[in-house]
Parts: structure tokens; C-alpha cells; sequence
């Protein structure tokens, strides 16, 4: 049974016939009940839903950085939502059923704000990554003072640590401690946000290790 909200000019939520109401980041929103598929997946379909799962899999411990990450990419959908159609696009390589992703293409984040050209990230002492980076402020709208945001993904603990308030671009190096992460492999990712946190920069990859 629906349920009328904030009186008769309100939404609703719940199924009143063929028609579930809903609300979504405050949008009061109407859908109809999706009938029942009477026929198969052709092997498109079903590649693509592979595809899919091999994407939401590798992306799901990184749902929290990824909703601010491409909060600006994120158009009636969420920032997990776009990152992984960005990763189904550019991302999965290979021909059905042996697909794989290039961690060298993920994005976790997003943004107009210029990158550094030079970065790469290392195991330092126990439990901790050291990020190391070239300065290339005054290139665009890439500045001293933009901070930087650290990403490190661990599958084998399903975790991943970030900071969106790393050093600064000027700094050229910063460390994240990744408590628990000792020796299993990660992928890591190196981006900046603005001072004013306004503009974020593209990320790149910096390598995949063993962490001490």
C-alpha cells in the first residue's frame, strides 16, 4: 500500500497498482513495476552483465571516496554510479568470458584541476605508503596550496584508505598509513583538491605493491 507524504500535493512511497513512488536525494520520484522477462539474455546481455559484476567488485570498497571522487560527474545518478560506467567504458579489457581490468585507466576521481605529471607510491615502514610527486604549480590552475588526496585498495582486506587532506602540491611527498594492509598487495591513486575544495584533478595511478 502507498503512502501519501506532506498531504495530498505530496509524493508518495510505496506501490499503489502498477506504480512504486520513491524518493531519491529528496525528489519525490514515480516508476512503473518492470514486467517479467520472458525471454534469455542474448550473449551481449550476458557478457555485459559480467562486465558489470567485474566492475562493482573491484569499485565497492571505494564507494565512500568515489561519491565525492565524481559527485561533480554524477548527473541523477551517484558518484559510485558514474565511476563505474566511466570504468565499464574505459576500463575492462579483454573478450567474453576472460575480461580483466587495466588498474592504470581506473579513476577514482575526477575533475578539471591539473594533475601532477610525475608521481609514483612505495611501501615505507610497516603499514604505510609514501607517495612521492613532481611540483608543477602555476600549470593552469594547479597551485601550491591544493592538497592532496591519497588513495590506497586493498582487496585482499576489502578496505581502502584515503585522505582527501594530504600534504600540499608544493610538499612533493606525503605518507598514508594503511593499518592492516601489511603484506598484501595494493593498487594506489594520487590526486588534488583545491583549497577551496572546489576543483579536484583527474587522478592517476601510482603503482600496485606488497606493503611492508
Amino acid at each position: 500500500m502507498g503512502k501519501i507524504n506532506n498531504g495530498i500535493l505530496g509524493g508518495f512511497s510505496g506501490k499503489v497498482g502498477t506504480v512504486v513512488g520513491a524518493s531519491w536525494r529528496g525528489i519525490d520520484t514515480l516508476r512503473g513495476i518492470p514486467k517479467a522477462r520472458t525471454t534469455e539474455p542474448s550473449p551481449a546481455e550476458l557478457a555485459q552483465q559480467v562486465k558489470f559484476s567485474l566492475v562493482s567488485s573491484f569499485m565497492n570498497p571505494m564507494r565512500e571516496l568515489l561519491e565525492t571522487g565524481f559527485k561533480d560527474f554524477a548527473k541523477k545518478k551517484t558518484g559510485t554510479n558514474a565511476a563505474e560506467g566511466y570504468a565499464l567504458k574505459n576500463v575492462v579489457m579483454g573478450v567474453d568470458p576472460d575480461f580483466y581490468l587495466l588498474c592504470e585507466y581506473v579513476r577514482v576521481c575526477c575533475g578539471d584541476l591539473p594533475n601532477v605529471e610525475e608521481a609514483i607510491a612505495g611501501p615505507a615502514k610497516t603499514d604505510q605508503v609514501l607517495f612521492n610527486w613532481t611540483n608543477n604549480a602555476g600549470r593552469g590552475k594547479a597551485n601550491d596550496n591544493d592538497k592532496a588526496i591519497l588513495v590506497v585498495l586493498c582487496h585482499a582486506c576489502d578496505s581502502c584508505v584515503f585522505t582527501l587532506a594530504g600534504a600540499p602540491r608544493s610538499a612533493g611527498t606525503d605518507t598514508l598509513h594503511v593499518h592492516g594492509f601489511s603484506g598484501h598487495e595494493v593498487q594506489t591513486w594520487l590526486s588534488f583538491i583545491s583549497k577551496d575544495k572546489k576543483d579536484m584533478a583527474p587522478s592517476i595511478f601510482t603503482g600496485q605493491f606488497i606493503v611492508a
